[in-house]
């Protein structure tokens, strides 16, 4: 049979001199505006929600008579439809009783036989056009059960027995959800690799959500070609997103925030470039703000002027056909000419063919729109929520003409296939079969005296469905199903595989590389040995931790992305306010806690963090730790104090440290105690880690009190500034001193000696030019900032190979 003589019921209507049918997108933006002037008493809570729109939409489309429906509904369905009867649109269901009509008046005669296929019910509009059909020609119509109506139409019905395919069935369960569609991109490759084309296999989902997209990036990532069978709303392009985000910032005033997300994006021209990256640092520590242009960035991207052009916009009204011209020129935006690329690839080409479809659809769908918005100047906004009203409904076209791929379907284009392989996957209660509750906007009774399907039919339909999708094909059907959901649950195995046993898919797979290529081999750094170099202690802790991580702080200068201002108190912030406040506190003691609130308003108001219920959380928890500390006396020797000092001193030749100490206490002995405040819980294990060599500032801030102040160290403590106020640390017996732990001389002398040997050490490291990713202690990987660049895994899985052999 010629492929131009399959097509949709709608298109098989449209040869008959009927009205055009209404589309998706006008029927919504009908049904909203309807519901907005009617504005029925009993939808009142959700009448924005798209939700409701689209269940009125179905169900319009499936009633024959709307009066049936009570006074509510039908209200709203006539004048929707006579909205769209005015733009010269019909509905499907008068479309098929005025074909009907035509049939039976003999104005119309159809074609000699026609066949109807892939349906699972018949609404009643259809039964009446199949019967007055069936009395000019032959039809024929498959079901997957005997219909009463088209009985009474004079229908015969014929029933098919048995099963004309019958594959070998599998059926394994994985872990998880990952681990399923990773094994069945395995035993794909390996039926590819025993000469089974991939074009010759199909994954048969029960529909698109929850598995599509999983399936998609895991076959992208084992380099198996595939096509989704699947029609994606036009909002959801890249392209159109990015237009939809344009006009939305706009609306809202250019807010900051906003405007850095959508230019992340890469069809913008500067998401994922460096350009883009340094304008995503620049302006994140800029937020919040509003508004173009950009008050305090330096450099910023061409397209910001060509956005700032658009300012004006949301103070005019113009006619919505003008608007729609604005609108269309905005494809410019995404759609820039470049200079030629030699013998792009595949991707690069269906790329730009996917981009400008989408663009021209954008504005297809915009000039519809203001048609149907009718005349009069209106502003941008009041016609720019009917077009994503449309954006949001209207089906993106996907042009993909690759043969050689695997299918992904959902379960309903399936029917019309046949494959040699079959994958069923996401065999769980409530994926497949799902379970169907009562129609919220009219109930099994009323839709069953109007002839429509129930949510009893519906849940019957689910085996047929099974049945469906496990017969496709005809070599081998493979079902699976996870034993545990992505929340870690366990599922329950689906109803409908009868308590069939399952083999355990439990090997763990991979994607083998394209090429192998040799791990690169990290050469030193060079540096010059007689380079000098000025180290803080937590320099030096950061390469006695991992020498990659002073290499990408420190040498390569890599920085964290800025914070949003929601989490710009973070717990080093309020650490180093803290700090702060006590320092000032010491100044000025008679201010008291009113210090903190001052510290805090100022530091605030210097990191533009926004003032919500967490910064006042967060603010009364540090005037409660704050109230703590100066309440505690556990520490008051009468000696002299000096807070927040700076020091620098030369350790050894070419090496000098610098840094600063909390509190420098001193009697007239010239006896010091160094006082370091840490806004942590756990300084009882800072202790243990100095005296196993992984940190070295309590050993350089006693050397520092020494050769930068002139004073003889007698103790280190560390202050614990969260919760209840902690002690720990070391000194030498001093009168009225009773936390930490009391040592003789030598000990503090041995702490320094500790500490110079690991900074000697760690400058000889940096001279040799050492970048490796080694780290002392693991667990701190995973709070590093480096921790995604520096590979510790795959060099970690790279040495039990090699010690394996």
């Amino acid at each position: 049979m010629r492929p131009s003589k399959v097509g949709t019921l709608t298109q098989f209507l449209d040869g008959w001199g009927l009205p055009p049918p209404a589309p998706q997108s006008l029927l919504h933006i009908a049904m909203e505006d309807a519901l907005q002037r009617l504005r029925p008493a009993r939808f009142a809570k959700v009448l924005e929600f798209r939700g409701l729109h689209g269940e009125l939409v179905k169900l319009m489309e499936e009633v024959s008579e709307p009066a049936a429906c009570g006074p509510e509904l039908a209200g709203l369905f006539a004048e929707v439809e006579s909205r769209l009867n005015q733009q010269g649109f019909a509905l499907r269901t008068p479309r098929l009783q005025a074909a009907a009509e035509k049939l039976r008046s003999g104005e119309a005669a159809g074609p000699e036989l026609t066949i109807f296929d892939g349906f699972f019910s018949l609404a009643p509009a259809e039964v009446a056009f199949l019967g007055a059909l069936a009395q000019r020609s032959s039809v024929i119509v498959t079901l997957p059960a005997p219909h009463a109506g088209l009985a009474e139409a004079g229908f015969v019905n014929e029933r098919l027995e048995g099963a004309r395919r019958q594959p070998k069935r599998v059926l394994f369960a994985a872990a998880t959800p990952e681990r399923e569609v990773e094994e069945i991109a395995r035993r794909i490759l390996e039926q590819a690799e025993s000469g089974r084309r991939f074009r010759e296999m199909g994954v048969v989902l029960r529909s698109r959500e929850p598995y599509a997209p999983l399936m998609e990036t895991t076959l992208a990532r084992f380099g198996i070609p595939a096509r989704g069978y699947f029609l994606d709303p036009l909002g959801s392009h890249a392209a159109v997103a990015y237009l939809l985000g344009v006009v939305r910032a706009l609306l809202a005033g250019w807010d900051h925030e906003a405007l850095n997300a959508l230019l992340r994006i890469p069809v913008s021209g500067v998401g994922a470039t460096p350009e883009g990256d340094r304008f995503d640092f620049a302006l994140r520590e800029l937020l919040p703000g509003r508004g173009l242009p950009v008050a305090g960035l330096r450099n910023p991207p061409a397209v910001l002027e060509e956005l700032q052009r658009l300012g004006n916009w949301r103070r005019e009204k113009l006619e919505p056909s003008e608007w729609a011209g604005r609108l269309k020129a905005l494809g410019s935006l995404v759609i820039r000419p470049s200079a030629a690329v030699e013998l792009p690839g595949r991707e690069q080409l269906d790329g730009w063919r996917s981009t400008a479809a989408a663009v021209a659809k954008f504005g297809e769908i915009a000039d519809q729109v203001a048609a149907f918005a009718g005349g009069g100047r209106v502003a941008l906004e009041s016609l720019w929520k009917k077009i994503e009203t449309a954006l949001a409904v209207e089906a993106m076209p996907a042009e993909d003409r690759r043969r050689d791929v695997v299918h992904i379907m959902d379960v309903y284009e399936a029917r019309q296939w046949e494959l040699a392989v079959v994958f069923v996957c996401g065999l769980t209660e409530r994926v497949f079969p799902r379970y169907h509750g009562e129609n919220a906007v009219l109930g099994d009774a009323a839709r069953k005296r109007l002839g429509l399907l129930t949510s009893v039919d519906l849940q019957t339909e689910e085996r047929l469905l099974f049945d469906i999708a496990a017969t496709r094909a005809t070599g081998q059907v493979v079902l699976s199903y996870p034993r545990f959901d992505e929340r870690g649950e366990e599922t329950l195995a689906s109803f409908l595989l009868n308590g069939e046993p399952a083999e355990e898919a439990e090997l763990r797979v991979r994607p083998k590389p394209k090429r192998e290529i040799a791990p690169a081999a990290l050469g030193p750094v060079k540096i010059s040995p007689n380079k000098h170099l000025r180290l803080s202690a937590t320099s030096i802790e950061d390469f006695l931790q991992c020498p990659f991580k002073y290499f990408a702080r420190k040498t390569l200068k890599l920085r964290e992305r800025p914070p949003a201002p929601r989490d710009r108190l973070s717990v080093l912030v309020q650490g180093s306010i803290l700090h702060r406040a006590l320092a000032e506190v010491w100044r000025a003691p008679l201010l008291g806690v009113g210090v903190l609130d001052q510290v805090f308003e100022r530091e605030c108001a210097q990191l533009r963090v926004p003032r919500t219920y967490r910064t006042e959380a967060v603010r009364l928890e540090l005037l409660r730790h704050f109230e703590s500390f100066l309440d505690d006396r556990q520490v008051e020797l009468g000696w002299d104090w000096r807070v927040e000092e700076q020091f620098e001193f030369e350790l050894k030749e070419g090496l000098t440290i610098r840094g600063r100490i909390d509190r420098l206490e001193a009697n007239r002995d010239r006896k010091a105690l160094v006082i370091d405040y840490k806004y942590s819980t756990q300084v009882k294990g800072r202790v243990e880690e100095t005296e196993s060599g992984g940190l070295v500032q309590g050993g350089l801030y006693l050397i520092a009190a020494e050769k930068a102040f002139g004073l003889e160290p007698v103790g280190m403590l560390y202050c614990g500034l969260k919760g209840k106020v902690a002690w720990e640390g070391w000194h030498a017996p001093v009168a009225g001193l009773n936390v930490g732990e009391a040592c003789h001389g030598g000990r503090i002398r041995e702490l320094m000696e500790t500490a110079e040997k690991k900074a000697t050490e760690t400058r000889q490291g940096i001279l040799d030019g050492r970048v490796e990713a080694q780290p002392a202690d693991e667990k701190k990987c995973a709070w590093c900032d480096y921790r995604d660049i520096c590979r510790i895994e795959t060099l970690g899985a790279e040495n039990v190979r090699g010690a394996g052999g």
